[in-house]
């Protein structure tokens, strides 16, 4: 598991810990092994300090006797820098090229034969006239104008797709909508937690958010499940955007979109929001659901929890 120590990252690795199908489970990350994961048994979770973006350390990583020893044979991806004020060239790096240096390893690896990519909703083209449920084969962001971020997610969304004709390595791609959950420092959290939100005067589009533990969900049956591909993850609550912050008890105001984008810059400043209206201006204003149609067939999979407001 890459990007172990994120929140998904955690929980992931947790639900897997006491899955009883899962042998060993090896997690890394850039940093020092976390306090959360003394409690271990270190037969059964190995932190390895690792670098994705240095061939090396990969090598060193696959090439080791414990990697050896624990037949690893799935490779969970979810390394992935999204934090946008401290968003850098190195962050650029680390989603793209190094998405793109851990696929090629994992296809070269005689042992590893599946590879689990966490990518986004986020990859999807947003227009006024775009169809309200997208399926897989929906037109995707391309946009020179989108967020250096959400390029990113296209990029490596498309790097694995481009290396799904192989046939050595089952490729899955995930992509759930917005994330709902405790520490999840999702683009919707934000906006949710802000304390004055802003909502644009004349839209109210309908929107999804998926608990962070039917993602984990999803992510455990594409372990276990026979399949390949890309999915769409919707979770169980769809309303209007006005819904749902009036179940958040939200202070809105409506403004006109143009003013929008100012205010937010503004108040991210003074320190109000961690929300940046850049990312999901699009889906503030037109309806665009997930068809997860696929998902619920092939991987077996469908969303059970409900998301606490308020």
């Amino acid at each position: 598991i890459t990007g172990v120590t994120s929140t998904l990252g955690r929980q992931v690795a947790t639900q897997l810990y006491f899955d009883r199908k899962i042998g060993t489970i090896i997690g890394t990350s850039m940093g020092e092994a976390p306090y959360y994961f003394e409690d271990f048994d270190k037969k059964k979770f190995i932190y390895k300090q690792t670098d994705i973006l240095k061939s090396r350390q990969l090598t060193n990583l696959f090439l080791s006797d414990f990697f050896k020893e624990a037949k690893i044979d799935t490779v969970i991806h979810l390394a992935f820098y999204s934090n946008i004020k401290d968003y850098s060239e190195k962050s650029h790096q680390l989603n793209v090229e190094g998405t793109k240096n851990l696929l090629e390893q994992c296809i070269d690896h005689p042992i590893i034969k599946k590879f689990i990519f966490k990518s986004s909703h986020i990859v999807y083209q947003v227009k006024a006239d775009n169809p309200v449920l997208l399926d897989e084969d929906a037109d995707l962001n391309f946009s020179k104008n989108a967020v250096p971020w959400i390029r990113d997610r296209v990029d490596a969304d498309m790097i694995c797709r481009s290396r799904m004709a192989n046939r050595k390595l089952a490729i899955v791609v995930l992509r759930p909508t917005s994330i709902i959950g405790r520490n999840i420092h999702g683009s919707m959290n934000a906006y949710f937690d802000s304390p004055l939100v802003f909502k644009p005067m004349g839209y109210d589009p309908m929107i999804n958010l998926i608990h962070v533990r039917d993602v984990v969900s999803a992510i455990q049956l594409a372990i276990h499940k026979n399949v390949s591909g890309v999915f769409n993850l919707m979770g169980k609550e769809t309303a209007p955007l006005s819904e749902f912050l009036r179940l958040n008890k939200s202070r809105k105001i409506s403004l006109p979109g143009p003013i929008i984008g100012p205010l937010n810059v503004l108040t991210r400043r003074l320190g109000m929001t961690h929300y940046y209206y850049s990312v999901e201006e699009s889906l503030l204003h037109h309806s665009a659901l997930l068809d997860d149609s696929k998902a619920r067939k092939e991987l077996g999979w469908e969303p059970k929890n409900h998301i606490r407001f308020g």
